[in-house]
């Protein structure tokens, strides 16, 4: 039996196999601004293996929908972007609509909707860590059998945080909040320019905030802190392993392992999620937004 993760990295989307013991047998990495064109070939050759389950790329999140019931609405609240545009993430997974929905694939749930996380810390925010950020707690969890810990993953671009006590995540920072783009620069950046996407992933890494979150918690709770991702050692703080491959690919593979019944199943619990990243947005003149999301 063979369950399958996706980690959709900023520059390389990774592909983990691994067995119902949760050993890797196959990996490989492809270059992001191939995946859109290749969308079609990596889906049919994930069918080819017939797996078991397989937890799809998931950006910003959804709890467990399977790929059959993915639309355009759900391909914006995943990416947050027109769902009818071409982009790696959006092609994969309509290539998967197309050739694994008889392989229970799915989405994952990002922090965000992770009911162990407190309701007064997800009013208006979005980012508490993406669906890979996810899965990669899940596999430290897994891997190292620690229910207590700080995940700080430093990507190429993005640097997220995420809390784990009693097994559960408690809390997070995804890239976004941590870019620290200051609240008026953006309303001005609205007012008088264009402000998209670009404009918030291209602000920088703020190192001083996020070891200031990092050793506060990690004081307050004595949670040992783990720091992984390609610009790790950007941190001096936190233990660092070495591995040849993603965490998050290889943490989705243990989700897909763990959702649907595998010998990882005792851990799924630690998922138990509702909602979607946009459900705990309360802001002025948010309805008109939800009203158009709708027309999807």
């Amino acid at each position: 039996m063979i369950y399958v993760g996706i980690d959709p990295g900023s520059e390389t989307y990774a592909f983990a196999f691994v067995d119902e013991l949760g050993n890797l047998i196959k990996y490989f990495e492809i270059c992001t601004d191939l995946v859109e064109k290749s969308s079609i070939f990596l889906a049919k050759l994930i069918a080819d293996y017939r797996p078991m389950a397989v937890a799809l790329p998931s950006g910003h999140g959804l709890p467990f929908y399977n790929i059959r019931n993915i639309n355009n609405r759900e391909i914006f609240i995943l990416t947050l972007k027109d769902p009818l545009s071409h982009g790696p993430l959006r092609d994969f997974l309509l290539a998967s609509k197309q050739y694994l929905s008889f392989y229970n694939s799915f989405t994952i749930p990002s922090v965000i909707e992770l009911n162990s996380l407190p309701n007064d810390r997800k009013v208006n925010v979005i980012d508490k860590g993406t669906a890979d950020k996810v899965a990669s707690t899940f596999f430290y969890r897994v891997y190292l059998k620690l229910d207590n810990f700080i995940l700080v993953e430093m990507g190429r671009r993005f640097t997220a945080i995420v809390i784990v006590i009693n097994g559960k995540i408690v809390d997070g920072y995804g890239g976004t909040y941590l870019s620290g783009l200051d609240g008026e620069i953006a309303y001005l950046l609205h007012k008088y320019s264009r402000i998209d996407k670009s404009t918030v992933y291209n602000v920088g890494r703020n190192l001083e905030l996020t070891r200031i979150i990092v050793e506060w918690y990690s004081d307050k709770y004595k949670l040992p802190i783990i720091v992984s991702g390609y610009n790790k050692n950007y941190l001096e703080i936190g233990k660092k392993y070495d591995f040849k491959f993603k965490e998050a690919a290889v943490g989705a593979a243990f989700i897909a392992n763990a959702y649907s019944g595998g010998l990882l199943r005792h851990y799924i619990s630690m998922l138990d999620s509702s909602g979607t990243p946009i459900s705990f947005v309360r802001l002025k003149e948010w309805d008109e937004i939800i009203s158009w999301i709708e027309t999807l």
